[in-house]
């Protein structure tokens, strides 16, 4: 069985329309269940999950609060709850393909994917005017969640799954521990991620398995980019806390690379007339630097 795990936190605006296309998937109900956590939402979140439970007796839906704030404890909790030998996670403004499950259903049983412990496919943004914003290029669209490695099966190497559209095998779980609860806000999708390639397991890309995933307006602004990139660079420090110094320098410089190579493409896109496209890449890189420099002194 799949548990397509659901964590939410006042999202009431969106996540009616996440369990619609839930409740729309083209196979048995009996295929999946859904597993609703309520991360002490303080909307109409706990009404909506409890009438959409009422409302559909047919399906396989459990629903949790949990009082940990943070997405890792939600996570965790999903985890723990679910009864499916895989667990996929779609965040509460996501909304899945009818074939959502059949796809996963499929590839997870086939042979030559065994050996795979994790999966994922692709994120489509969607926004309020209908287009990308002019700012965003391929180098930072990772901060809308955009997902696309084209139309080939293939394994991740650099880049791995969003969030809200990643599937793991439960056995990793149970074997190597969940996510990681000191990274509350950023990282545990990396972290969780990073885990799995260290223990020797392999992730999988499949490009028709497509979720839909809204961006709110405030996301888009600058003032939101930029505290959102300082959080990515708090993260990877957060995260890296316990490692070796050599681990820490390493990403230092790594950092100091990846903006050095903005200032680059930024050049680029200024040539072409690109303005925006050069002023947020640089914009991103520099404060996800300035976030790790930060943390790294506390």
């Amino acid at each position: 069985m799949v548990s397509i795990v659901i964590c939410t936190y006042n999202r009431q605006e969106y996540l009616p329309k996440c369990l619609g296309h839930l409740k729309a998937q083209n196979c048995d109900p009996k295929a999946y269940e859904i597993v609703l956590i309520n991360n002490n939402s303080t909307d109409s979140t706990d009404a909506i999950c409890n009438d959409f439970i009422a409302a559909n007796s047919s399906l396989n839906v459990s629903y949790y609060i949990e009082s940990n704030p943070g997405l890792s404890f939600a996570r965790n909790r999903g985890i723990n709850e679910a009864k499916g030998d895989i667990i996929c996670f779609i965040d509460d403004d996501g909304f899945a393909i009818p074939e959502y499950v059949n796809i996963i259903s499929d590839y997870s049983k086939k042979m030559e994917f065994s050996n795979y412990m994790a999966f994922g496919g692709k994120v489509i943004p969607c926004y309020n005017e209908g287009m990308s914003p002019k700012w965003i290029s391929p180098y930072i669209s990772g901060l809308v969640s955009e997902v696309d490695l084209g139309k080939k099966v293939k394994t991740f190497a650099k880049k791995y799954p969003a969030g809200c559209n990643m599937i793991f095998r439960k056995e990793f779980f149970e074997k190597h521990g969940g996510f990681n609860t000191d990274l509350h806000t950023r990282g545990d999708d990396k972290f969780i991620f990073l885990k799995l390639k260290e223990s020797g397991h392999k992730i999988l890309y499949i490009p028709e398995l497509e979720v839909s995933h809204f961006i709110d307006d405030y996301r888009l602004e600058k003032s939101f980019i930029i505290r959102l990139s300082k959080v990515i660079g708090q993260s990877e420090c957060i995260r890296l806390k316990n490692h070796k110094l050599i681990s820490r320098l390493q990403k230092q410089i790594e950092y100091l690379v990846k903006l050095k190579i903005a200032l680059g493409l930024g050049l680029l896109y200024l040539i072409k007339g690109q303005s925006l496209k050069a002023q947020y890449l640089v914009l991103v890189r520099w404060y996800v630097l300035k976030g790790y420099y930060i943390s790294e002194k506390l």
